[in-house]
């Protein structure tokens, strides 16, 4: 069975009052990934800043990994007049944290200029430089608020690139969503990062905008995220930001009732946060409309969308689910159904892009919340992680199956994924498993 999920309450009680931590919510923090944050916020004679540590340092190192690979491709940019603004996960590590440590996120997020031209120079360069790309970059007509998206040569770095700051997931018109970029690229600061000239947002626009209004604005559904406490927190006390600057910069961009919304559900000023989305949803909602936001548009446009694009894969997903449902029925060795579903080496013919691959891994994980509707909380890691490796292998795409254990607490968890012979799957959403789990076996397994 797959990890319990991390009790919200549980979260929020201890990132608004860390030394409230206790032994049981231990493995809820390291399950969300919060080792290395609350570990920094504790007295150093806490007695449970010890089993964060571990989690604390592979942040760090993974942070300085994904580092390393992305400083090349943002010093070639530069060199040829392509600037890059770096926001949200990656920026505030790197950037606002006493240490990068304390932030876990996972892609690197960055703002590239509109034009197709320069979008399309930035790619070559990428390319020129070993990393693999989309090709979405080549197909405007086809960009939402993203652009494309990047894949480092080693592995660790995935890069979404974007032409807008905000989604369009609940009715933010391009126009709103094209002034509101033209203004954060103006309010800018130019900035050397170690001799990289890169840029960064203002930081009433990384509050306000990246935060609140990315978070209520985008896909979310109502819902937070436990780092929305902790960047907010950190901001405001790097730049001083008062509540009245915050609340007046949120009107001047048009965000006047979200940011009041996101404010009932996540104030550092108050040590208030909720991170129960049935309570949360109703709030944003309320939020967005005050707004004049389109909600119930603009996410039927998204599902729409979404609809058009899974379309030819649908079909072809479930019976790969079906399959998988029947293999969890029949129990016994992962191995036996997996060796079925393997084809010879040869027909393992083409590596899918990024939309395929996206594409492929969101059928299959839609029929399987459809499928087990009961099983959520405990997990549906196993049928999940059979079915998109059958989904991917019909394709001719090299997945590996991975299972692995671990101890959240006292309790003993197993858990299973796809990755592919490079390693991680970033699409697959969770890349932690590595640091969370040992591997048991993986399958094909080394040559």
């Amino acid at each position: 069975m797959s990890p319990n999920f991390p009790d919200p309450a549980v979260l929020a009680q201890v990132l608004t009052s860390p030394a409230q931590l206790n032994a049981a919510g231990v493995p809820h923090i390291l399950s969300a990934s919060l080792g290395g944050a609350v570990r920094a916020r504790l007295p150093e004679s806490h007695p449970l800043r010890s089993p964060l540590r571990k989690q604390a340092v592979d942040l760090a190192l993974r942070h300085a990994h994904i580092r390393a690979e992305l400083r090349p491709l943002l010093a070639a940019w530069a060199r040829e007049g392509i600037p890059a603004l770096l926001f949200k996960g990656f920026a505030l590590a790197e950037f606002e944290y006493a240490t990068p440590g304390e932030r876990f996120y996972g892609d690197v997020d960055l703002l590239l200029p509109e034009a197709p031209e320069m979008v399309a120079r930035a790619a070559h360069i990428a390319l020129a430089y070993g990393w693999r790309i989309d090709g979405l970059y080549a197909h405007p007509e086809r960009w939402t608020h993203e652009s494309m998206h990047l894949f480092s040569p080693g592995g660790h770095v995935r890069i979404d690139v974007h032409r807008w700051v905000v989604a369009q997931s609940v009715g933010v018109t391009p126009t709103k969503a094209r002034k509101l970029t033209s203004d954060i690229w103006q309010r800018a600061s130019q900035v050397d990062w170690e001799g990289i000239s890169v840029y960064r947002p203002a930081p009433l626009d990384a509050a306000v905008v990246n935060i609140a209004l990315g978070r209520c604005w985008g896909g979310d559904s109502g819902g937070l995220k436990p780092a929305d406490y902790l960047d907010l927190q950190v901001l405001c006390q790097n730049h001083r930001l008062s509540s009245e600057t915050l609340r007046r910069h949120a009107s001047e961009v048009g965000g006047s009732a979200t940011w009041a919304a996101f404010q009932r559900c996540c104030s550092p000023e108050e040590g208030h946060l909720q991170l129960d989305v049935r309570q949360t949803a109703p709030v944003i909602a309320q939020g967005l409309s005050g707004d004049g936001l389109k909600v119930e548009r603009g996410l039927w446009t998204a599902r729409w969308r979404l609809l058009r694009w899974l379309w030819p894969q649908l079909l072809p997903a479930l019976f790969d689910v079906m399959a998988a449902w029947w293999a969890v029925r029949q129990g016994g060795d992962p191995r036996t159904h997996l060796a079925r579903w393997t084809p010879s080496a040869a027909s393992v013919r083409r590596r899918l892009g990024y939309s395929a691959l996206s594409a492929r891994l969101t059928a299959v994980s839609w029929w399987t919340r459809l499928l087990y509707p009961r099983q959520r909380k405990r997990g549906v890691c196993v049928p999940r992680a059979y079915a998109t490796y059958r989904n991917l292998y019909r394709a001719g795409h090299p997945a590996v199956f991975v299972s692995g254990a671990g101890r959240h607490g006292a309790e003993f968890v197993a858990h299973a994924w796809i990755e592919d012979d490079r390693g991680t799957l970033e699409l697959y959403g969770e890349p932690q498993n590595r640091q969370n789990f040992k591997v048991v076996f993986s399958y094909p397994g080394e040559p």
